[in-house]
């Protein structure tokens, strides 16, 4: 009976360990991918702001139109318009409430929180640089308010990439990596609808891909602070049972 007890003692002790260095190891490299996307953003924009991405932004604009065959015309403005909000809100409305339904309510508030505050996100971003659309050449369509960051490579990342993230996480298998390459193609399309249709430099789209990242790692470093702020000396955080 003793031999039994120290064995579990023993397997519960070394599970311990190797869930503190996967935890551990899996903060370390959160924290470096948030530090990268931080620094990539930041000098995405101060390029764009001091003018050093011009070159590079119009080269790869004109490559894309004279070398892009005109049949995807049709197919590129049908995903361009996945992402406005009047299709994006409807169906975060509609995946919230299943994952509501299914008790996810984590995944949820995540999906809102990514959605939601990417969009207010470079809605304000776009006013406080009021970086004027491209020009290269009319593609036919237009777009309306200013062009740095995009907001459609936002909400791609916001909410299709989460809602990619939330729903291969349940998965196994094949299914699981069906759905992350699915999620992942749907989110670069959008952004290079963008670019296929002359209404947003490169610069843009890569900015709008890390605004909706930056937004959940401030929203998350914030959650975190509040909580360590908020314990009790008893160290019970207030409002938990």
């Amino acid at each position: 009976m003793l031999s039994r007890e120290l064995l579990r003692k023993e397997i519960s002790t070394r599970l311990s360990r190797r869930l503190g260095l996967t935890l551990t190891v899996g903060l370390a490299v959160g924290l470096l991918l948030s530090v990268g996307v931080i620094a990539l953003f930041a000098k995405i924009v101060e390029d764009v702001v001091e003018g050093e991405s011009r070159r590079f932004d119009e080269t790869i604009l004109l490559f894309i139109h004279g070398y892009t065959p005109g049949w995807l015309d049709g197919p590129l403005r049908l995903v361009t318009a996945l992402g406005y909000y009047w299709v994006v809100l409807p169906l975060l409305v509609v995946a919230v409430y299943a994952f509501y339904r299914k008790g996810r309510k984590v995944s949820a508030a995540l999906l809102v929180v990514s959605t939601v505050g990417g969009i207010f996100l470079t809605t304000a971003l776009k006013a406080l640089f009021q970086r004027s659309r491209p020009e290269l050449f009319d593609s036919g369509y237009t777009a309306s308010f200013y062009s740095f960051p995009s907001g459609h490579a936002t909400i791609a990342v916001g909410f299709y990439g989460t809602l990619t993230l939330l729903v291969a996480w349940r998965l196994t298998g094949f299914r699981r990596w069906a759905v992350a390459v699915a999620g992942s193609a749907l989110v670069l399309l959008i952004g290079f609808s963008r670019l296929y249709l002359g209404v947003h430099y490169p610069t843009d789209v890569i900015a709008g891909f890390l605004a909706a990242p930056l937004w959940v790692i401030t929203v998350g470093i914030s959650y975190f602070l509040w909580r360590t702020f908020r314990r009790h000396p008893s160290g019970k955080i207030e409002g938990e049972d």
